[in-house]
């Protein structure tokens, strides 16, 4: 069955229409929102946690098929010391008592816990839980370590590592009439949309099939999995395509099953197109944790019978927080620690069936400066991740950048006025990339300080400003600019244009297709689509050169020492 074109470009929509123009000049980085007392008294713990050096350390924790190995030591003190789990909806700083300890008996020790317990009818799994060491104080217990996550994980089977063939890609997949695209563009990644309320349920709806994760039953719809994820999953897979799931949830308002949006939202939600899901209880989080856990399982096969998921973006435009992933107006350390115990809970389950899995942190094209009032800046987020992975031990985490141009509706990103090649520049785009490759080959922003971390521009393309032949020449013009600098940083590793067909979605009259509209224009290929084709290939050289005259510029040199 061919599915219809405009429905499901809508359900795969992404997030550019508010970053069109609306991108302040003026906003300081450090911005005067007024935060409630608890929030300000959370911050305050965080940064004083995160900057302390503790005397005692875990060093190394080991997640096998049935048991959590915790290794460590302790100061020569002769306190007693204790090693504390923390459980995912608990905040290692606000804790009053651990629930759970061991006491520890040398300065050098190896604790062997099961992996599993069941509690209240519910099968808990450690590998989703941090672990710290603690001294038992009179009236509240104190932490000597810093909290350690799992750095080793136990995967029962052996996927094959995609590696991306080329930096050609495409956001928002999904299967229609053009998808032989795939095969003329010779398209190496991709992203999908997984908006998980279309498909996850705590009262059983229309169609649903029952599924069971840790003693609790929640309910799938796998006949809409079929119809969307399944039949464009299968073909990537069959093409050996490494595909990103960006993994949305919809606020309470929003969703088919009212429990399930209620559950999930974060308490703390105001508004916005999407809300940061809800951490804060056990039920919450075993809910979470079943959605990835079933999504891993389907998409992380051998056989690859539904499709391969390779990378897991959480969530969307997080700089833009307010907005896209909501969980209220909250001071940056806060906010990024309740992101961080999303990125963790994913990584955690996905390598359990992929050894290979990644999780991405997603960001619009701001850098050292907040695109909008109350949004905070890309550079301070991901500085904090980078923090939180040194403190509470590393994984791989990187980065799914939205490189725009600073004007969304102007193709001649060449001219963006506020991206400069400063590690301080207020907007990262096209014409500065090599801002962003510094930081991924930088030792200090590597995963151990040795491996560089995945770099995915996974939502970004060029506008035509009109069909007039000037504005497609200048598209594609804006295109040959961006591939040049893409294809010459070996720190960024692809692109996946957005958007595969124009689309009213898009907001402000921006038509960034490859394709025009296909309610209008029957998806007409745009002279962009021919040079994307041509791209990487021995014709791009004469491809591309009738377009220096639109830039302006003698040569492709265009990649600026920094």
């Amino acid at each position: 069955m061919e599915l219809n074109v405009k429905r499901l470009s809508t359900l795969f929509f992404c997030s550019i229409f508010l970053i069109t123009t609306a991108c302040n000049d003026d906003i300081p980085k450090e911005q005067s929102a007024i935060y409630p007392e608890k929030d300000i008294q959370f911050e305050n713990q965080l940064k004083t946690y995160l900057s302390t050096s503790y005397p005692c350390q875990i060093s190394n924790i080991e997640i096998t098929d049935k048991f959590v190995i915790i290794k460590g030591y302790t100061s020569s003190d002769s306190t007693p010391v204790y090693l504390g789990e923390v459980c995912p909806y608990e905040d290692v700083v606000a804790l009053d008592r651990f629930k759970f300890s061991v006491p520890i008996n040398e300065s050098n020790f190896t604790v062997k816990l099961d992996r599993f317990y069941e509690k209240d009818g519910i099968k808990h799994d450690r590998i989703l839980s941090k672990w710290a060491l603690f001294a038992k104080g009179e009236t509240k217990d104190e932490i000597v370590s810093a909290a350690h996550y799992p750095d080793k994980i136990y995967a029962a089977q052996t996927l094959e590592l995609l590696k991306l063939r080329n930096k050609k890609g495409i956001g928002g997949l999904f299967y229609n009439q053009f998808v032989s695209d795939i095969d003329k563009l010779d398209i190496s990644s991709a992203t999908v949309n997984v908006v998980v309320s279309h498909f996850f349920h705590l009262q059983q709806m229309g169609g649903d099939t029952p599924y069971e994760y840790s003693g609790k039953t929640y309910y799938v719809n796998e006949s809409y999995l079929r119809e969307t994820l399944d039949k464009i999953l299968t073909l990537t897979a069959e093409k050996k395509i490494s595909v990103a799931a960006i993994i949305l949830f919809e606020r309470a308002e929003n969703c088919s099953d009212p429990s399930f949006g209620k559950l999930m939202q974060h308490p703390d939600n105001n508004g916005g197109i999407y809300t940061m899901p809800n951490m804060t209880t056990p039920e919450a989080v075993n809910t979470y944790a079943a959605i990835i856990n079933y999504l891993a399982s389907r998409y992380c096969r051998t056989d690859n019978k539904y499709g391969r998921i390779t990378h897991w973006i959480l969530h969307n435009e997080v700089d833009a927080s307010v907005q896209w992933t909501n969980m209220g107006n909250k001071p940056v350390v806060v906010f990024t620690d309740a992101y961080m115990k999303s990125l963790r809970l994913c990584y955690n389950i996905t390598r359990q069936y992929d050894m290979h899995s990644e999780v991405l942190a997603s960001f619009t094209h701001s850098w050292a400066s907040p695109c909008q009032p109350n949004w905070n800046s890309a550079q301070d987020i991901i500085e904090l991740l980078t923090q939180y992975s040194q403190v509470e031990g590393d994984f791989l985490w990187g980065l799914a950048y939205h490189s725009y141009p600073y004007d969304l509706l102007n193709p001649r990103s060449w001219e963006d006025p506020l991206a400069t090649l400063s590690m301080n520049t207020q907007f990262l785009t096209f014409k500065n990339l090599e801002v962003l490759n510094r930081w991924a080959l930088t030792k200090e922003n590597m995963y151990l300080g040795t491996k560089k971390r995945s770099i995915w521009l996974s939502e970004a393309g060029i506008n035509s400003r009109s069909y007039s032949d000037e504005d497609l020449q200048e598209q594609a013009a804006g295109f040959a600019y961006a591939w040049k600098k893409l294809n010459g940083l070996e720190g960024i590793d692809g692109l996946q244009w957005h958007n595969w067909l124009d689309n009213e979605g898009d907001g402000e009259g921006a038509m960034l297709g490859l394709r025009k509209y296909p309610d209008k224009n029957n998806g007409e290929t745009k002279p962009v689509w021919e040079l994307y084709r041509q791209a990487g290939t021995e014709k791009e050289d004469e491809a591309f050169a009738p377009l220096l005259n639109v830039i302006g510029i003698p040569n492709w040199n265009i990649i600026e020492p920094f």
